[in-house]
């Protein structure tokens, strides 16, 4: 029998792929904190703390995987009183610090975090063109993109952005990245779609995830280029993902 572990889900491809990786060496008791359509959850209503820790102790769980995604708008919900005083605690409401005190609260508590990276080792985006060539316009759009992504990143905005010839066209907000690609995409097409995180970011949750969905949404809102961080962006479906992009003449590469 593998060891028990608790897998926080949400009702994207990211948490079934991971939910599907790690059933194979562990015993997976998924959590969530809205009822799932995907995964037969334990639910943790209005972030109950009590109710959490409740859980992990009643199923003697040992690990924590971090798969689901967290609405940063949810922080506005009216929500337990054990939450409102954790949040109240940190005395910011960057999703960042937020996630970084939950971690070292379950650790307090012997819970070990499995860390991303550890998981989706194969799928960590290398320093390399996975299809075609950047022009010169685009290397240089791409080198100006990162470095302004790195000043967002600072101010923990978001982990993405659009550019096209020197232009931001768009940042990632509390949206998310989808919704950002299709907004860019009402306005113009041939766009450049960055996607990265810190040097420093802690690899045990919330590292920047590339996947078919992404591809779908560049093609039908009319973007040529991803780029994305090296070492620290998960690319789900690589293959999948490499060949999507060349049937659809788009531009995938790694940058360091």
């Amino acid at each position: 029998m593998g060891k028990n572990l608790a897998i926080f889900v949400s009702d994207d491809f990211f948490s079934q792929c991971a939910f599907s990786r790690l059933k194979e060496k562990y015993n997976l008791f998924p959590f969530s904190l809205t009822e799932s359509k995907i995964f037969n959850s334990f639910v943790v209503k209005d972030g109950n703390f009590y109710l959490l820790f409740e859980f992990f102790k009643n199923n003697n769980i040992e690990f924590v995987f971090f798969a689901g995604k967290v609405r940063q708008n949810l922080i506005f919900s009216d929500l337990h009183i054990t939450a409102k005083k954790f949040l109240a605690e940190i005395k910011n409401l960057k999703p960042e610090d937020i996630m970084k005190r939950v971690v070292e609260l379950l650790e307090m508590n012997k819970l070990k975090i499995l860390p991303q990276t550890d998981v989706f080792k194969e799928e960590i985006a290398e320093e390399k063109i996975y299809t075609y060539p950047l022009t010169e316009q685009e290397e240089e759009d791409v080198k100006s993109g990162f470095i302004i992504l790195q000043d967002i990143l600072k101010h923990n905005i978001g982990q993405s952005l659009v550019i096209k010839k020197g232009m931001v066209l768009g940042v990632e907000g509390i949206e998310g990245t989808d919704e950002l690609i299709k907004r860019i995409g009402r306005y113009c097409n041939d766009f450049i779609f960055i996607k990265g995180c810190d040097e420093n970011k802690d690899v045990r949750f919330d590292l920047p995830v590339i996947g078919i969905e992404t591809i779908e949404n560049i093609k039908k809102s009319g973007g040529k280029v991803i780029a994305v961080k090296a070492g620290k962006t998960i690319i789900l479906e690589k293959e999948k993902v490499i060949e999507e992009c060349m049937t659809n003449k788009i531009k995938l590469i790694g940058i360091k």
